[in-house]
């Protein structure tokens, strides 16, 4: 039952990281110093731009540290089924029976003793997963750690990208810094909009809806809400489909309007509030799929360092253990890459699934895979050990 519970497990685990990255990047948010965003940008200075808006490793913490909780959680769960897997093995028989020796050649004088599936001194083997082996503090540390440089790199390089965008746009400071910071919300003290938390393809998403808002063209306004196939027929699922629906009415009475040659009637104010719940959508919709596709990941790795110390353990070779791809989801947008690994078994806990591309990935959801393979994956593995391996 193992291999469905752990779905049950990162069903469990993915709201909380999703919500210690959303705080993360509210902390970001809040540690933004405005005024001094604004006068870095006044005067062409955009090294002292980026260090006004204070985005440090030290705000992802509380992330760092969900993640090392759902690490230690899943290892702990797999560790106990392990043992539940084991207990229910086949015993060894241990019937002795008379022994026959060679009259010519003499026994050893001290035989190897042969696997058993019985702990030393007699009973079960209990498998407890151990947080402080050195192998696992290794891993998840390491890979928390690259997941808040990329976030934090990745954060950087967007707000220069944006920047200088505005320069080259001709926009005022104010402008830039409001587009990258946000708006305060006068009810909640919040700051809401900008691009912070977002990924640069989502920033771009963003900038498209202010950009086709303010074209004054009712063409380009209508590709925010969708499009019309040759036949005249609405197309389901086309437009900014994030974009916060409530606005609909009013960007249809403005394409209106302009159609019968009136000003363009949605102000500057208006379609910055549009496009800040539409940025804000995108970063819950970020934060849904970072959670989903790193619980799934690290559930995956501490099911494997389980694994290992299970076998470390038992005293059986890597051999021991056949591990198989899972594809679920359905065939719908599924990647035909993880169809083609639906069914496949390999033998070793250290080799790789050899996917049709070539990559290579110990498990589903191998941080190895990066995003091509593992961005809300929904696949999973299995895996079982010959617990009688070698008698």
């Amino acid at each position: 039952m193992m291999d469905k519970d752990l779905a049950a497990l990162i069903d469990k685990l993915d709201p909380r990281l999703r919500d210690a990255f959303r705080a993360a990047i509210e902390a970001l948010r809040r540690g933004i110093n405005f005024l001094a965003l604004e006068t870095a940008l006044r005067a062409g200075d955009i090294d002292a731009a980026i260090d006004a808006l204070n985005i440090e490793r030290a705000a992802f913490s509380g992330y760092v540290l969900e993640k090392q909780a759902g690490f230690a959680e899943a290892g702990a769960f797999a560790s106990e089924e392990l043992t539940k897997s084991r207990r229910a093995a086949p015993k060894r028989d241990t019937t002795k029976f008379p022994s026959i020796t060679s009259p010519i050649i003499p026994p050893p004088a001290d035989p190897p003793s042969p696997p058993t599936l019985v702990a030393p001194g007699g009973g079960d083997i209990q498998f407890r997963f151990d947080m402080t082996n050195p192998r696992a503090e290794n891993r998840i540390r390491t890979e928390a750690a690259l997941r808040v440089e990329g976030y934090t790199v990745e954060q950087i390089e967007t707000a220069r990208r944006v920047i200088a965008d505005g320069f080259q746009k001709g926009q005022g400071p104010q402008t830039i810094a409001t587009d990258i910071a946000g708006r305060i919300n006068p009810i909640s003290g919040r700051r809401e909009g900008g691009i912070i938390g977002l990924s640069d393809p989502q920033v771009g998403y963003v900038e498209s809806m202010r950009a086709r808002l303010q074209s004054g063209d009712p063409d380009e306004m209508m590709k925010v809400l969708g499009s019309f196939d040759k036949e005249g027929k609405w197309k389901p699922g086309t437009g900014l489909t994030r974009r916060d629906r409530r606005y609909d009415p009013e960007i249809k009475r403005a394409i209106a309007a302009i159609a019968k040659g009136k000003p363009n009637p949605l102000t500057a104010d208006r379609i910055d509030e549009m496009t800040a719940k539409y940025s804000d959508r995108l970063l819950a919709r970020r934060a849904e799929d970072i959670a989903r596709t790193e619980t799934a990941s690290g559930v995956e790795m501490a099911r494997a360092e389980a694994t290992r110390q299970a076998l470390d353990k038992a005293g059986l070779p890597s051999e021991a253990l056949t591990k198989g791809w899972i594809h679920q989801g359905g065939t719908e947008n599924a990647r035909d890459q993880h169809l083609a690994m639906n069914g496949k078994e390999i033998v070793g806990i250290d080799t790789n699934f050899l996917l049709p591309d070539g990559t290579l990935m110990l498990f589903p959801h191998d941080p190895a895979g990066g995003a091509k393979h593992n961005a809300n994956c929904r696949c999973r593995g299995e895996q079982r050990i010959d617990w009688a391996y070698g008698l």
